[in-house]
């Protein structure tokens, strides 16, 4: 990392430290004001036209790539003391404490019944708490470790108390939200001002057409269609062009601005000069070389970032930037090194305050038309990623026989710098997925990881459709519980089994009806002029890419997770209730119901009852594989209720092994009332004793070719193993036949037991400490405790 890297670093790393207030709900109710009476989709049109005219430019130093949302989100400055914080905490609970009693809490958020509810508004309205990484700690007043700080006190302060400590956590995240003007948020929301995320937009094709030439051949179709509605599209989009068009225009403006202020150096003012040209080139007409193709890229995405999107891709990076990076250095005006340095610009400022969660980025694989696809672009990617290290851009390696061996090692050797990249995807499982769905196979062939893990096809689909998380082994606690008031007749495990597939099949059905209802509310209400520009096929159909108009069709993500925990549980009822009769079922309903207190025999007997799913052994494993080839048998049955969109069964979490942990009863695993689940597909914590290779292999055992939407398994390694060659060619075998062997996906990465529990307690020193969540990677400093509790609990290999 040379010196103006790592200072971009330093500040940046500075710049999140502060609690930041956001801009965008005053600048769009500015705008809804003037606007009244006018189309929703010129409304909303308008609206981010005057996001863009009112946020405020900001060119950050070291950086040769700018474009930031710090104009946007301005430090808030009336930030409460201490002890105004605490007495905020107890009044606050006191309150809740004194409603409970008089039976008036309710633990959801109510919306109207019209509202559209937003990612963030869909999951944190729920009766378990939101925040549980300092990034998703949004529109909050006091900083994220004083929330933390206050959770632990009141913890203790309230421990004899009525009360549950997700209740604690969820309790005081509203209490310090931050209060935005209430007219400004009512017109946000009754517009509503929805915003494109969970999506990649094709910077591709602008990068090669230029804004300009978009924005007249939208002008162009406006002018000769005579249906209104696609008219109001394309003056919708004609709006949208201007205003991207304009802000980029400023940009170079600012640029230069920034080059002359005072203390700036020679040197500085010169490189800001550049960067001046350079964007306004490109503020109208199509890249000519690598620099040009990065900085337009990159204020693409920062734009899609400023209207409030959530989860963006940049996409096949290495791909469509790859012919400018290959043209320049052939003729010699650019060197591989100052590519580096553009790149870990990009890498770096994905970092930056109020870039929301998770952004992504897709290298390697095959191109459209089924060649190898790995390049030089793709290796100094990774390269740059081991270099800067940090969290994101969160990075899939597309993986296939036809890639070159060094795409392994570079990969490996990304993953021992300890920034928790790449995880690795593989191409032959994926791309027929995909194509079952009725991709057609070029599309399938370009996939790419939107945010995490869940893959879509870039530049050519509409947001991804998200539906509530279905935790498999929460599915036990309605088993037990409808048992016990006599729904269900259980009187072997066959009946307990299809009692438990029958509510799985319920939670899949939920979410269907979820999905329409949605569907039904986004239906000429909800626009994005500016996403809808950068998705195919909206121009050419004159639609909002929300409203039918993108090339393919929306995806609607059936979440699950939690196997591990699940088919530790099911195996257990079988084992101890139904083949040894250790129990009766009644009495472990007793048991469960009593958390195990009074009860550690039992508990003991349940958890200690001979298999694990993680370690190869074929009974559990058996029944995970059923649980799974279940569940994607019956959400695939959902692409037969016509819909018109495409229902994908997605294996991953996020945090929801935490989120939905907290307020679960125990699990007949031997779980206790409130602990994690385990982490998507990955095992029970700590249960996988057997060894890696045990692990990967009841991985192997299940059904994979079944998953269309994502799959996340975790792999935790002690960073030593990493120091020498040995260690690094005996992971990247083990990857390999993995991979070689079915695997769907991996995503390891590096650390050690100590270092994770020194950072618990002196965090200033482990700021850089990185690991892998979910299907995602954060500063470990920068998460909630009970999720550094549960990433410390897991199964370290190599030591």
């Amino acid at each position: 990392m040379n010196q103006r890297i790592a200072g971009l670093k330093d500040f940046i790393q500075e710049l999140n430290q502060g609690v930041r207030e956001k801009n965008l709900y005053e600048f769009v109710g500015e705008s809804l004001k003037e606007t009244m009476g006018e189309p929703v989709q010129i409304r909303r049109a308008k609206a981010f036209q005057h996001v863009l005219e009112r946020t405020e430019q900001v060119v950050l130093p070291y950086e040769l790539i700018t474009g930031t949302m710090l104009g946007q989100c301005p430090l808030k400055k009336d930030l409460m003391s201490k002890e105004e914080q605490r007495e905020k905490a107890v009044t606050t609970l006191d309150t809740y404490l004194d409603g409970k009693k008089k039976n008036v809490v309710t633990d959801e958020i109510i919306f109207d019944e019209e509202h559209v509810k937003s990612f963030e508004e869909n999951f944190g309205s729920k009766k378990s708490r939101w925040s549980l990484m300092a990034r998703v700690y949004q529109d909050s007043s006091i900083p994220y470790e004083d929330l933390q700080d206050l959770i632990s006190d009141m913890k203790v302060r309230y421990k004899d108390k009525d009360i549950e400590p997700y209740e604690i956590g969820r309790e005081l995240e509203r209490a310090f939200k931050i209060n935005y003007d209430p007219e400004s948020k009512k017109l946000f929301d009754e517009l509503p001002y929805f915003i494109g995320n969970h999506i990649s937009l094709n910077y591709d094709r602008i990068i090669r057409e230029g804004l300009k030439s978009t924005r007249d051949r939208v002008q162009i179709l406006g002018n000769e269609t005579k249906d209104q509605k696609k008219k109001e599209y394309y003056q919708a989009a004609v709006i949208a062009a201007d205003a991207v068009i304009a802000f980029i225009h400023r940009y170079a403006e600012t640029a230069v601005k920034t080059g002359e202020e005072r203390l700036v150096s020679v040197k500085r003012s010169e490189e800001l000069n550049k960067i001046s040209k350079v964007l306004h080139t490109v503020a109208e007409s199509p890249a000519s070389n690598f620099y040009e193709a990065v900085q337009l890229m990159w204020m693409l995405h920062i734009i899609a970032n400023i209207q409030g999107g959530s989860a963006l891709s940049l996409g096949r990076m290495d791909q469509y930037l790859y012919p400018f990076y290959q043209k320049d250095l052939e003729s010699s005006e650019i060197t591989e090194e100052f590519a580096k340095e553009l790149l870990s610009c990009v890498w770096l400022k994905v970092n930056e305050p109020r870039m929301r969660t998770v952004e992504s980025v897709t290298l390697g694989g095959i191109d459209r038309d089924g060649n190898d696809a790995s390049n030089d672009l793709t290796r100094i990617c990774l390269q740059v990623a081991a270099d800067v290290r940090v969290p994101y851009p969160n990075i899939g390696l597309r993986i296939n026989k036809k890639n070159p061996e060094w795409l392994y090692e570079e990969a490996i050797l990304t993953t021992g710098s300890g920034s928790g990249q790449p995880m690795l995807l593989n191409d032959e499982v994926w791309i027929q997925s995909l194509m079952k769905l009725g991709f057609p196979r070029e599309d399938a062939n370009d996939y790419y990881n939107m945010g995490c893990v869940e893959l879509e096809v870039p530049g050519k689909q509409p947001s991804y459709g998200v539906c509530e998380a279905i935790a498999f082994p929460v599915l036990i606690e309605e088993v037990m519980r409808k048992y016990r008031d006599g729904i269900y007749e259980i009187l072997t495990f066959d009946d307990y089994f299809s009692a438990y597939k029958n509510e799985l099949n319920i939670a899949i059905g939920a979410d269907y009806e979820e999905a329409a209802e949605k569907k039904r509310l986004m239906k000429d209400r909800c626009y994005d002029p500016y996403s809808s520009l950068l998705i195919d096929g909206c121009i050419e159909n004159g639609k909002d890419m929300l409203q039918g108009g993108s090339e393919l069709p929306m995806e609607w993500s059936v979440y699950a997770y939690g196997i591990g925990t699940a088919a530790d549980s099911l195996y257990a009822v079988k084992k101890v209730v139904f083949e040894d009769k250790s129990m009766t079922l009644k009495h472990l309903d007793e048991v469960l119901n009593a958390d195990f207190e009074g009860y550690e025999y039992e508990r003991r007997l349940l958890a200690d009852c001979g298999e694990h799913y993680g370690n190869d052994q074929s009974n559990v494993d058996g029944i995970a594989n059923e649980v799974l080839d279940y569940f994607t048998q019956h959400v695939d049955a959902l692409n037969e209720r016509g819909l018109g969109d495409v229902f994908v069964s997605t294996l991953f979490g996020y945090f929801f092994h935490i989120y939905h942990g907290e307020i679960a009863k125990a699990t007949p695993d031997g779980r206790k009332k409130g602990e994690p689940f385990s982490d998507s597909m990955g095992p029970s914590q700590g249960k996988d004793v057997n060894g890696p290779t045990r692990l990967l292999n009841s991985v192997l055992a299940l059904d994979a070719d079944k998953i269309t939407g994502a799959f996340a398994l975790s792999f935790k390694m002690n960073s030593s193993f990493f120091a020498d060659e040995s260690g690094r060619t005996a992971m990247k075998q083990l990857l390999k036949t993995y991979i070689e062997e079915g695997g769907p996906q991996i995503q390891v990465y590096t650390t050690n037991a100590e270092d994770l529990k020194d950072a618990m307690i002196h965090p200033d020193k482990h700021r850089d400490l990185i690991v892998r969540v979910g299907g995602y990677c954060e500063f470990f400093v920068d998460l909630d405790r009970t999720l550094q509790k549960e990433i410390l609990s897991r199964t370290i290999y190599g030591e």
